[in-house]
Protein backbone atom coordinates (compact mmCIF):
# COMPACT_ATOMS: atom_id res chain seq x y z
CA UNK A 1 0.00 0.00 0.00
CA UNK A 2 1.50 3.56 -1.08
CA UNK A 3 2.15 6.34 2.00
CA UNK A 4 0.78 9.01 1.86
CA UNK A 5 2.20 12.64 1.44
CA UNK A 6 0.08 15.85 2.58
CA UNK A 7 1.55 18.99 1.25
CA UNK A 8 0.46 22.33 2.30
CA UNK A 9 0.73 25.63 1.14
CA UNK A 10 -1.59 28.32 1.68
CA UNK A 11 -1.58 29.95 -2.03
CA UNK A 12 -3.48 27.43 -4.59
CA UNK A 13 -0.89 28.13 -7.54
CA UNK A 14 2.37 27.23 -5.42
CA UNK A 15 0.57 24.28 -4.15
CA UNK A 16 -0.53 23.07 -7.75
CA UNK A 17 2.85 23.59 -8.92
CA UNK A 18 4.42 21.90 -5.67
CA UNK A 19 2.42 18.71 -6.85
CA UNK A 20 3.10 19.03 -10.66
CA UNK A 21 6.78 18.73 -9.62
CA UNK A 22 6.36 15.71 -7.81
CA UNK A 23 4.50 14.27 -10.37
CA UNK A 24 6.92 14.66 -12.86
CA UNK A 25 9.44 13.36 -10.66
CA UNK A 26 7.58 9.77 -10.12
CA UNK A 27 7.12 9.99 -6.91
CA UNK A 28 3.64 9.15 -7.06
CA UNK A 29 4.92 5.29 -7.76
CA UNK A 30 5.50 5.61 -4.45
CA UNK A 31 3.44 7.99 -2.73
CA UNK A 32 -0.28 9.08 -3.14
CA UNK A 33 -0.32 12.97 -2.95
CA UNK A 34 -3.21 15.29 -1.10
CA UNK A 35 -2.80 19.23 -1.56
CA UNK A 36 -4.44 21.00 0.78
CA UNK A 37 -4.51 25.29 1.11
CA UNK A 38 -6.32 25.70 3.91
CA UNK A 39 -4.77 25.00 7.34
CA UNK A 40 -7.70 24.16 9.29
CA UNK A 41 -8.65 20.91 7.09
CA UNK A 42 -5.24 19.29 7.24
CA UNK A 43 -6.58 17.32 10.62
CA UNK A 44 -8.74 15.37 8.14
CA UNK A 45 -5.91 14.36 5.73
CA UNK A 46 -3.31 13.22 8.09
CA UNK A 47 -5.02 10.48 10.10
CA UNK A 48 -3.36 7.26 7.65
CA UNK A 49 -1.22 5.34 9.16
CA UNK A 50 3.27 6.50 8.40
CA UNK A 51 2.02 9.85 6.55
CA UNK A 52 4.32 12.77 5.62
CA UNK A 53 3.12 16.29 6.40
CA UNK A 54 4.83 18.77 4.37
CA UNK A 55 4.42 22.17 6.09
CA UNK A 56 4.92 25.74 4.19
CA UNK A 57 4.72 27.59 7.10
CA UNK A 58 6.09 30.98 5.97
CA UNK A 59 2.56 33.21 6.29
CA UNK A 60 1.66 31.18 9.60
CA UNK A 61 2.13 32.41 13.00
CA UNK A 62 5.01 30.06 14.33
CA UNK A 63 3.75 29.69 17.76
CA UNK A 64 0.67 28.34 16.50
CA UNK A 65 1.96 26.58 13.93
CA UNK A 66 4.23 24.86 17.02
CA UNK A 67 1.20 23.93 19.19
CA UNK A 68 -0.45 22.34 16.08
CA UNK A 69 2.03 19.94 15.48
CA UNK A 70 1.33 18.43 19.08
CA UNK A 71 -2.09 18.30 17.93
CA UNK A 72 -1.53 16.51 14.91
CA UNK A 73 0.51 14.02 16.48
CA UNK A 74 -1.97 13.65 19.02
CA UNK A 75 -4.18 12.79 16.19
CA UNK A 76 -1.94 10.27 14.43
CA UNK A 77 1.57 9.11 16.10
CA UNK A 78 3.07 7.85 13.11
CA UNK A 79 2.62 11.01 11.42
CA UNK A 80 5.76 12.34 9.87
CA UNK A 81 6.25 16.11 9.57
CA UNK A 82 8.78 18.31 7.49
CA UNK A 83 8.37 22.12 7.93
CA UNK A 84 9.00 24.51 5.16
CA UNK A 85 10.06 28.04 6.96
CA UNK A 86 12.09 31.18 5.83
CA UNK A 87 14.08 30.87 8.28
CA UNK A 88 16.91 29.11 9.92
CA UNK A 89 16.95 30.72 13.28
CA UNK A 90 18.40 27.98 15.82
CA UNK A 91 15.79 28.45 18.11
CA UNK A 92 13.12 27.68 15.76
CA UNK A 93 14.75 25.07 14.69
CA UNK A 94 15.08 23.40 17.83
CA UNK A 95 11.41 24.58 19.08
CA UNK A 96 10.15 22.59 16.25
CA UNK A 97 12.05 19.70 16.58
CA UNK A 98 10.87 19.78 20.26
CA UNK A 99 7.38 19.40 19.37
CA UNK A 100 7.96 16.23 17.30
CA UNK A 101 9.01 17.25 13.36
CA UNK A 102 11.44 14.97 11.33
CA UNK A 103 12.46 17.34 8.97
CA UNK A 104 13.32 20.25 8.65
CA UNK A 105 13.69 22.64 5.37
CA UNK A 106 15.35 26.30 5.27
CA UNK A 107 14.13 28.94 2.33
CA UNK A 108 17.59 27.80 0.45
CA UNK A 109 16.47 24.43 0.39
CA UNK A 110 16.75 22.65 -3.23
CA UNK A 111 14.77 20.36 -4.99
CA UNK A 112 17.54 17.45 -4.48
CA UNK A 113 17.24 18.20 -0.52
CA UNK A 114 13.49 18.27 -0.52
CA UNK A 115 13.56 14.92 -2.08
CA UNK A 116 16.20 13.82 0.06
CA UNK A 117 13.94 15.22 3.25
CA UNK A 118 11.41 12.89 2.11
CA UNK A 119 13.34 9.48 1.55
CA UNK A 120 15.02 9.87 4.84
CA UNK A 121 11.94 11.09 7.20
CA UNK A 122 9.89 8.03 5.40
CA UNK A 123 12.80 5.76 6.27
CA UNK A 124 12.39 7.15 9.79
CA UNK A 125 15.13 9.09 9.70
CA UNK A 126 15.99 13.05 10.88
CA UNK A 127 16.68 15.28 8.14
CA UNK A 128 17.78 18.61 7.89
CA UNK A 129 18.96 20.74 5.20
CA UNK A 130 22.36 22.53 4.48
CA UNK A 131 21.76 25.75 5.59
CA UNK A 132 19.95 24.47 8.84
CA UNK A 133 22.45 22.12 9.87
CA UNK A 134 25.10 25.03 9.53
CA UNK A 135 22.95 27.09 11.69
CA UNK A 136 22.34 24.53 13.98
CA UNK A 137 26.67 23.70 13.78
CA UNK A 138 27.57 27.02 14.20
CA UNK A 139 25.70 27.75 17.49
CA UNK A 140 26.86 24.29 18.72
CA UNK A 141 30.19 24.82 18.12
CA UNK A 142 30.24 28.55 19.00
CA UNK A 143 31.79 29.72 16.28
CA UNK A 144 30.07 32.99 16.89
CA UNK A 145 31.09 35.00 19.78
CA UNK A 146 28.68 35.31 23.19
CA UNK A 147 27.38 38.62 22.09
CA UNK A 148 26.37 37.54 18.50
CA UNK A 149 25.08 33.90 19.70
CA UNK A 150 22.90 36.26 22.22
CA UNK A 151 21.16 38.22 18.89
CA UNK A 152 21.08 35.05 17.27
CA UNK A 153 18.21 35.61 15.08
CA UNK A 154 18.21 39.72 15.17
CA UNK A 155 18.63 39.25 11.37
CA UNK A 156 15.32 37.06 10.86
CA UNK A 157 13.51 39.85 11.97
CA UNK A 158 11.55 41.40 8.88
CA UNK A 159 11.22 45.06 8.07
CA UNK A 160 7.50 44.76 9.24
CA UNK A 161 8.47 42.63 12.49
CA UNK A 162 10.84 46.13 13.32
CA UNK A 163 8.30 48.82 12.88
CA UNK A 164 5.56 46.69 15.02
CA UNK A 165 8.62 46.19 17.23
CA UNK A 166 9.85 49.55 17.90
CA UNK A 167 6.10 50.74 18.56
CA UNK A 168 5.76 48.03 21.20
CA UNK A 169 8.74 49.65 22.49
CA UNK A 170 7.12 52.76 22.47
CA UNK A 171 4.16 51.25 24.74
CA UNK A 172 1.87 51.60 22.43
CA UNK A 173 -0.92 48.80 22.48
CA UNK A 174 -2.10 46.39 19.35
CA UNK A 175 -4.76 48.50 18.36
CA UNK A 176 -2.67 51.65 18.17
CA UNK A 177 -0.13 50.22 16.32
CA UNK A 178 -2.77 48.54 13.64
CA UNK A 179 -4.24 52.11 13.10
CA UNK A 180 -0.17 53.49 12.50
CA UNK A 181 0.87 50.57 10.14
CA UNK A 182 -2.11 50.43 8.53
CA UNK A 183 -2.67 46.37 9.42
CA UNK A 184 -4.83 44.47 11.45
CA UNK A 185 -4.81 44.26 15.41
CA UNK A 186 -4.63 40.34 14.33
CA UNK A 187 -1.41 41.14 12.41
CA UNK A 188 0.58 42.83 14.87
CA UNK A 189 -0.15 40.12 16.93
CA UNK A 190 1.37 37.53 14.97
CA UNK A 191 4.28 39.53 14.75
CA UNK A 192 4.67 40.22 18.29
CA UNK A 193 3.94 36.07 19.12
CA UNK A 194 6.08 35.26 16.26
CA UNK A 195 8.94 37.45 17.65
CA UNK A 196 8.78 35.76 21.20
CA UNK A 197 9.47 32.59 19.55
CA UNK A 198 12.08 33.74 18.27
CA UNK A 199 13.81 34.97 21.05
CA UNK A 200 12.33 32.19 23.11
CA UNK A 201 10.55 35.08 25.54
CA UNK A 202 7.17 34.55 27.44
CA UNK A 203 5.86 37.98 27.65
CA UNK A 204 5.72 41.41 25.93
CA UNK A 205 7.99 43.36 28.56
CA UNK A 206 10.35 40.64 27.81
CA UNK A 207 10.98 41.16 24.30
CA UNK A 208 11.14 44.93 25.13
CA UNK A 209 13.36 44.53 27.81
CA UNK A 210 15.57 42.30 24.83
CA UNK A 211 15.07 44.67 22.29
CA UNK A 212 16.57 47.49 24.35
CA UNK A 213 19.53 45.27 25.88
CA UNK A 214 20.25 44.40 22.24
CA UNK A 215 19.67 47.66 20.31
CA UNK A 216 16.96 45.81 18.08
CA UNK A 217 15.54 49.37 17.50
CA UNK A 218 16.34 52.74 16.67
CA UNK A 219 15.26 56.21 18.10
Amino acid sequence: MKKKIILYDHQRLYLECMQYFLVCSDITKKYNLQGVDNFDDLHQYILEKDSVLILNIAPLNYAEVADQIEGFLKLNKTLKIIIHALHTEVKLIKKFFDKGIKGYLGNNASSKEFFEAINQVTDGNVYVNYDAKNALLNFICSVDDEHSKKLSGSEDITAREKDVLLLICEGLRSKEIAEKLFISPHTVESHRRNMMLKFNLNSSSKLVKFAMENRLVEY
